[in-house]
């Protein structure tokens, strides 16, 4: 209502439920059935059920629930404001319908990756140290390390995949591109590069091996005992199968970006590939990544 009131050509009825009411904040976030349901796969849900019910506007809402909430549950209840207000955007200026449960659980990962973020820029003591970024590291004697990481094409609507094997001198062994149509989410389309590389490795039978990337979700749930009955969940069980089956005194890691720029930059080429590739020389693209992290 606000946007209409400045100008702004927009609808001004709820696109997401539909509703006859006019869109004001209160019924966006919380009397809106979309947004009702999303609440509900809170924890914190009991709490929460009763300020909401109390029916004031959505300021008054949000300043009496930050009230009664946690601070680990507050910080999350204002990820999923933003994360239902982007559902919203999405709709209305992209025409793209997020699901109920894609909108909490990208809340959720907004917010580890800023956890994530503030603990790694946390400063040690009272004296300002300069920022160490993380390096990739080459894998012990013997061992061998294989870097992956996806790449997502909104217009050719794929997934490129990317992965790389060095030896422990750091130096290339192997790379593989391929793509996945259609688009998916980023942490399926991760742990389906995790998959990738499960079932092409076992077959050079190369030995231990490191499997790293840098997406943080993929491997927490590679490596948590918790059963998740979602397709990423079957991609994450038969990634876990095929680890136990073919690969000894390996490991699956996680790494942040500024330690994978290898697959990175390799990712970024995968989706445009016409077609599946196994690279043997070093491609062009990234050799200067390789030599530096040699040194």
């Amino acid at each position: 209502m606000r946007l209409r009131d400045k100008g702004v050509n927009c609808p001004t009825r709820c696109v997401l439920c539909n509703s006859d009411d006019d869109e004001d904040s209160y019924h966006l976030f919380f009397k809106c059935p979309s947004s009702s349901n999303i609440w509900t796969m809170f924890d914190a849900f009991q709490s929460m059920s009763g300020v909401i019910n109390q029916g004031q506007d959505s300021a008054g809402n949000i300043f009496n629930m930050l009230q009664v909430l946690n601070a680990g549950d507050a910080a999350l209840f204002c990820c999923t404001l933003w994360s239902i207000w982007k559902q919203r955007n999405n709709k209305v200026w992209n025409e793209l319908t997020d699901a109920q449960r894609f909108v909490f659980d990208r809340a959720k990962t907004l917010l580890d990756d800023w956890k994530t973020a503030k603990d790694f820029c946390q400063p040690t003591s009272n004296m300002q140290r300069p920022v160490q970024y993380p390096r990739w590291q080459k894998p012990l004697e013997g061992r061998f390390k294989c870097n992956i990481d996806a790449s997502f094409s909104k217009h050719l609507n794929r997934v490129g995949i990317r992965i790389c094997i060095r030896d422990d001198s750091g130096s290339f062994v192997l790379a593989r591109t391929e793509w996945i149509s259609p688009l998916c989410d980023v942490h399926v389309g991760e742990a389906l590069g995790l998959l990738s590389a499960l079932e092409w490795v076992h077959l050079l039978q190369l030995g231990p091996i490191d499997f790293e990337l840098d997406a943080k979700r993929v491997v927490d749930s590679f490596l948590s005992a918790q059963h998740d009955a979602t397709e990423f969940g079957s991609i994450i069980h038969r990634c876990k199968t095929l680890f136990n089956l073919f690969y000894e005194n390996s490991s699956v890691e996680f790494i942040r970006r500024q330690a994978n720029e290898v697959a990175h930059e390799l990712a970024k080429a995968a989706s445009s590939s016409a077609s599946f590739q196994i690279l043997v020389n070093i491609p062009e693209c990234i050799e200067h990544i390789l030599i530096n992290e040699m040194l």
